[in-house]
């Protein structure tokens, strides 16, 4: 019986990276990796070449087959594709094979994705993120594969019950778990300061006290 595909999904700046990395050092197979050249950060993404060529095809209305892609994937390994935005897409993936598929949706803190969106996207605006939260959110809901919601703050705590449920999801059998790769440094919160942040700020209250009073 094939080993399922496991594909990492998530908001951009939730540590879909640190999964994507944490599930290949303990056990997951993914051989064709890189990195956006149309981005300049100075970490590696462990992202699926062939998925975000895949995105950025669908985002143009195009249609791309993955089926020879998946057929040439080990089917003794567990394999690991990250893509962020994927999720989009998600209900597309069962056409292209048998093998089964899981997806592992990564969430974070939203205000500290706003916020960290804010300070690597700055040509986009508070609203924008919020909104790509909320719908990216929704449709992780109406996927039609089995799913693993992963609180990435709590990976980053080392948080042994929280990996092993994740492992375990994925099918990766290991007697010790290879935190080796987690920053826990990376789990500070950001602090809001009035100058950057202004706005978000404004509006952020805003809409808590809008949510709270629903």
């Amino acid at each position: 019986m094939s080993k399922p595909i496991i594909l990492i999904c998530g908001v951009p700046h939730s540590f879909t990276s640190m999964t994507a990395n944490f599930l290949m050092n303990n056990g997951g197979y993914c051989d064709d990796t890189w990195d956006n050249p149309e981005f300049d950060l100075n970490y590696s993404r462990f992202e699926s070449k062939e998925l975000q060529l895949f995105l950025r095809d669908r985002k143009n209305f195009k249609d791309r087959d993955l089926s020879e892609f998946f057929d040439n994937l080990p089917k003794d390994k567990v394999v690991t594709l990250k893509a962020p935005m994927l999720i989009m897409f998600i209900n597309e993936f069962e056409k292209f094979t048998d093998r089964p598929i899981k997806v592992v949706f990564v969430f974070r803190n939203p205000e500290d994705i706003i916020l960290s969106s804010m300070n690597k996207g700055k040509k986009k605006s508070f609203i924008y993120f919020f909104e790509r939260i909320s719908w990216l959110y929704d449709f992780m809901v109406s996927s039609n594969l089995p799913v693993f919601t992963l609180v990435s703050e709590r990976l980053l705590n080392k948080n042994e019950d929280d990996a092993r449920r994740l492992l375990d999801f994925c099918e990766l059998n290991r007697d010790a778990i290879d935190f080796s790769t987690i920053d826990s440094k990376k789990t500070k919160k950001r602090k809001v300061t009035y100058g950057k942040y202004r706005f978000a700020n404004f509006f952020w209250k805003r809409l808590a006290s809008f949510f709270k009073a629903v």
